[in-house]
């Protein structure tokens, strides 16, 4: 549903619609050495482009963590925890990280003494195991412990660069596959890293080398400029089995259209490529769209069943999706259209120009129009199908739209959506919104107690990540409950960052984040994330939450102007909803409005009669000890608010 980074651009090009869940199973890297099987991957060690001498060393990351010397001989270390230190080292910016950071990830149960010398036999270990070269490539002060990256061939690393030319990046096992470090803190790390490394993979088209592809056919008739590549090859039935065995799927079936792109630029092809990848990630984070990627194939390989295949699309495929860009000398037009097949109507359209400096560093300019094509294609198969029809299938967009409106029977037709969604198809952002939906009702405080319902939030939150840990709503999501629920708030930055890094046009995970902020006592840099989201959000059907949060955020930095501002804009859509009337109330105060505020704190009585500052500490209500928290807690017993 929701879709929302100032900087981060996504990358790449659409793929074929998924039809399998995992990553094939190959020989560890740790094995290359030995291996001399045709087909292998490729084993050749890296030569540095700037000097032509290989690294001294390599190091593999995926499968068992394995680092190997020059001529192929065993240097990995024997404990586990200098295993991790080298790990860290490698995926650290620059290769260096704090000896407090390593000692906080590896020996967080422990006092800072104890650690300091954990930290230092570990890294005699590692120098042990390197012998001669450990001065070369560990170094260490009495602040940093640095990895000497230019000695050491990482294949991690190898994978990101060879990503950002848009190569190969060939296949992997699990990151760090079976390395037991038994630290919490660690364990946090590497599942996030984990997280972080399976989206890339995915991103990088590993599901496209097991999706099915048509089988090239002899015959040269009925011949298509477009086929959606979902059928297996060599089967009787042809081309046409992968899209109509999808009829029988939940979910409503969009086709990527093969992309528009006029002025002859290749520039204008790298941008298409980027959009597209933005806008089919955008689109399949919601849960309920399921994408047929339609490619452009030559003459004569569309199979007998070509034609027919094509005169049925209008029958298989609900809406057509497509990227058009025009180059000119001096800027890109950029646009995305939705259209109905069935009479090629025109659903929704819209464009934005960008001068070519700005299209040539990031694609970030072009979110807002991601985030406002994946919201009108919701409203479209809402509109289309009938919000009742949505609801009785379980569509998690009609559970989406309930939640929203707040009020405690819609929170409740929503929880039976999505737990009717559950039933019959158990998703990752299902169990994220369910668990998300659980924080309204803390937060409104609608339940007396509160604990049976903290605690199934927090396992429908876990049973989410575990899914899919690659999807960026089901991150911001997940953060979110973290954050608001438990106080965790490192955890739930890193979630947080993960989602953005995965998808930065994920409008929720820039609001959510810019609360975190709040709550974290840095409230300036979250009122400059909730306006981007606010930005993003713009068309949104649910641009009061944004507007919430930019209220909420602008109380806490002092910025009251824009916190009344956002809050009555806000409040027109939801004018009882109550953290809404706390800030209204707080801001007024502050800006020595006695009447607006006595107004809006009798309105919010009316709304939560025992509300007081007491209510509000036993509530959990987080931040209000940072120094943002009291000046709102200021403005309401400015205003009058009991303590008691």
């Amino acid at each position: 549903m929701l879709s929302c980074a100032i900087a981060a651009a996504a990358r790449g090009s659409a793929a074929p619609v998924i039809l399998v869940t995992a990553l094939p199973k190959l020989v560890p890297r740790s094995l290359c050495r030995d291996r001399t099987d045709a087909g292998a991957p490729s084993c050749d060690v890296v030569v540095d482009r700037m000097t032509g001498v290989p690294p001294a060393l390599r190091m593999y990351l995926f499968g068992p963590f394995t680092l190997l010397g020059p001529d192929g001989e065993e240097l990995t270390p024997k404990s586990r925890k200098s295993r991790a230190i080298l790990a860290m080292l490698a995926v650290a910016p620059r290769g260096s990280r704090s000896r407090v950071w390593l000692r906080d990830k590896l020996w967080s149960d422990r006092g800072e003494d104890q650690a300091s010398a954990s930290l230092r036999q570990a890294l005699l270990d590692i120098r042990k195991s390197l012998g001669p070269r450990a001065a070369h490539v560990l170094t260490a002060d009495k602040n940093t412990v640095s990895l000497d990256l230019a000695a050491v061939s990482v294949d991690a690393l190898e994978f990101a660069s060879r990503e950002r030319r848009g190569e190969e990046a060939g296949t992997t096992e699990h990151f760090l596959e079976g390395i037991d470090v038994r630290d919490p803190e660690f364990e946090d790390w590497l599942s996030l890293e984990r997280q972080s490394w399976f989206a890339r993979l995915e991103e990088a088209g590993f599901e496209a080398d097991l999706a099915p592809r048509p089988a090239p056919s002899e015959a040269r008739r009925e011949a298509s400029q477009a086929v959606p590549r979902t059928s297996p090859p060599a089967m009787p039935q042809g081309p046409s089995q992968g899209i109509a065995r999808q009829e029988d799927e939940a979910g409503w079936r969009v086709a990527m259209m093969p992309p528009v792109i006029l002025g002859g630029d290749p520039a204008a092809a790298v941008l298409q490529a980027d959009v597209q990848r933005a806008l089919r990630r955008a689109l399949m984070e919601t849960g309920d769209l399921r994408l047929v990627d339609m490619g452009p194939l030559g003459f004569g390989d569309t199979g007998l069943a070509g034609g027919a295949l094509a005169a049925r699309l209008p029958e298989l495929i609900h809406l057509s999706v497509q990227v058009r860009v025009l180059s000119d000398v001096s800027y890109f037009r950029l646009g995305i259209v939705l259209q109905n097949p069935a009479d090629n109507g025109l659903v929704w359209a819209d464009e934005m120009v960008v001068p070519r400096r700005e299209a040539a560093t990031e694609a970030s300019f072009a979110m807002p129009l991601i985030v406002r094509a994946t919201e009108e294609a919701m409203l479209y198969f809402l509109r289309r199908h009938g919000g009742e029809a949505a609801e009785a299938d379980g569509r998690i967009a009609a559970a989406v739209a309930s939640m929203f409106r707040l009020a405690r029977g819609d929170l409740d037709r929503s929880e039976q959506i999505l737990r009717r969604h559950l039933d019959r198809t158990p998703t990752a952002q299902g169990y994220a919104w369910l668990a998300f939906l659980n924080t309204f009702r803390v937060g409104q405080r609608f339940n007396p107690a509160d604990a049976p319902l903290i605690e199934e939030t927090q396992h429908l939150a876990r049973r989410a990540l575990a899914l899919e840990p690659g999807n960026a709503l089901v991150s911001a999501l997940v953060g979110h409950i973290h954050s608001y629920l438990f106080g965790e708030f490192d955890y739930a930055a890193a979630l947080f960052e993960q989602s953005l890094r995965v998808n930065p046009a994920q409008t929720l995970a820039w609001d959510l984040y810019a609360m975190l902020h709040a709550y974290a006592g840095q409230p300036k840099r979250a009122l400059a994330m909730a306006r981007w989201a606010r930005h993003l959000g713009a068309f949104s059907p649910h641009r009061y939450y944004f507007e919430t949060t930019r209220a909420i955020t602008g109380n806490f930095s002092g910025d009251h102007r824009t916190a009344i501002d956002a809050g009555q804009s806000a409040l027109a859509e939801r004018p009882d909803f109550n953290s809404l009337l706390r800030v209204l109330v707080s801001s007024n105060a502050h800006l020595d409005r006695p009447d607006e505020a006595r107004l809006f704190l009798e309105r919010l009585l009316q709304v939560e009669p025992n509300f007081s500052i007491a209510s509000l500490r036993e509530g959990g209500y987080p931040g209000l000890d940072t120094e943002g928290g009291r000046h709102f807690l200021d403005g309401l017993m400015k205003a009058g608010v009991r303590r008691h």
